[in-house]
Parts: structure tokens; sequence; C-alpha cells
């Protein structure tokens, strides 16, 4: 089934990819993004995406020929947002639709957590689709927004979880990468089970226990299959555990292999 819209073909069968229910519905959403361009010759903003839904939607953007820019407001930000257009001199023409918001609790004594932003956004009834990367520094927290909630935060956002706060737009400030720790970790093979024991350094039989509970996610899908083969550049993460990056790999004169990898520690 397809669309066929001032010349164009929007294949709806490319919603196959998608297994969960979820992330085929964003998947659809994410079409009718594109319809819309081609049908209203108007540049249009995607919600915030993770790894998954952003390389699926790149491919079809460059298939059918549409014109992209992705914006994430941190630097090697995980959830971008994609302006889509018909060329790239629209592209040229549009601000940036990415805000971001910097944290500071009210007592100099607090420590903001992960869960305590996320949940307090959430909490406002905010979706999750329009909140980026939230990153945490030294008694500081930087959020990553869409600009079409910023004044709504900046007026109703006052507390996350028991701490209260004080937000204020950033404007050229220089905002920190993530810290992690880099690791070398050597395994029997590139299955998800055997690189993620060894990452989140945990018994194989933990983590294929914890894959089972749909606790693990590859570049922002859960992970049903504990065979899954990992490759370089991908980002595993495990709830209550953190994440970790893979890097490169080598094998070892043993005959394991040896993976370079970022273990970030986890959100609490």
């Amino acid at each position: 089934m397809g669309y066929i819209i001032m010349g164009y073909i929007i294949d709806r069968n490319v919603l196959n990819f998608w297994t969960e229910k979820e992330k085929r519905l964003e998947g659809a959403h994410l079409l009718d993004l594109c319809e819309e361009v081609l049908k209203k010759a108007r540049p249009v903003w995607t919600p915030f995406l993770g790894q998954a839904l952003r390389d699926w939607l790149e491919k079809i953007l460059k298939r059918e020929g549409l014109a992209f820019r992705s914006e994430g407001g941190v630097p090697e930000a995980e959830r971008v947002r994609f302006l889509i257009a018909h060329n790239v001199e629209e592209l040229a023409e549009i601000p940036g639709a990415v805000r971001i918001l910097k944290v500071l609790p009210q007592d100099p004594r607090s420590k903001l957590e992960h869960r305590q932003i996320l949940g307090s956004l959430l909490g406002l009834g905010i979706k999750r689709e329009v909140i980026g990367d939230i990153r945490l520094a030294e008694k500081v927290c930087y959020v990553a927004v869409a600009q079409e909630i910023l004044d709504f935060l900046l007026s109703q956002w006052d507390r996350a979880g028991r701490d209260l706060i004080r937000t204020q737009v950033v404007e050229n400030e220089e905002i920190p990468l993530e810290k992690g720790e880099e690791r070398r970790i050597t395994v029997a093979s590139s299955r998800i089970d055997a690189v993620a024991a060894g990452g989140f350094n945990v018994s194989r039989s933990v983590l294929q226990e914890l894959i089972q509970q749909g606790k693990v996610k590859r570049n922002d899908l859960v992970v049903v299959k504990a065979d899954l083969e990992v490759k370089p550049g991908d980002l595993i993460s495990c709830r209550g555990y953190g994440r970790i990056r893979l890097i490169d790999f080598s094998e070892t004169r043993k005959g394991r292999i040896a993976w370079n990898i970022m273990r970030f520690t986890p959100h609490k």
C-alpha cells in the first residue's frame, strides 16, 4: 500500500520493519510528516527520535529525495529532531527548534537525578517525544526540549521530585559531554548476552534473564533474542545498570573477542 503524492510514492510496507507496536505507530506518524511535506510543500519538524527511528527515517528520506537536517541541542546527542523539507535551501532558512534548559536545585546541597528530571516533566503532562537528552553534570542538569514547550516549562516547571528547582535558557554555554569510563572486555562471542554481560559485569545467565524481562535495549529497541549480534557503534542499555557504547573489537590469540567499550554510569 502506498500514497502517490506529487510524483512520490510513500510505501507503507516499510512499517513492517518494526515488530514493536509502539515503534510501528511512531513510524507511521513519521511517514505522515513526510507526506505533509510532499502534499503541502512546507517543512516540518519531527519529535525527538532515538537512534533506531532516526536511522530508519534517514534511509526513507534519502530514498524519497527529501532534504533534512538533525538537531539534538547537546554534543553527541542520542535523541534528535529532524527538519524535513523539499530542498536544502529551505533548511537553511529555518531556525533551530531545540532549546536547552539549565536546571539547578534551589538547595545547593541537593543533587539532581535523571529519574527526578524525567519524572517531573512527565508529571506536568508533557510527552516524552518533546524531550531530548537529559545530561547530568556537577550540581546542574541540562535538558534538551522542543521549542514549542519552552515557555510552558519556564513558567510551570519549578520542582523535580522533592527538590525545588530554577530553570534558565542556555545561551552560548559549553555543555559537557556525558562522562563515561572506557573499558576493555574479552568475551567468547559478539552475541549481545555475552558482550552486555561483560560490559555490565554480570553473569551471562543474569543478562539473559534481564533480556527476558524486557530490560535490555540496543539502539533504543527492546532486545528479544539473546543471540543478537552486536557491532561497533551500538548503544546497549539495561535498566538499573546503565549504558555501554561499543567502540571497536579485535580477535585475541586465543580466539576470543576483545571489545573496547564506553560504560556510562546508571541513571538513578
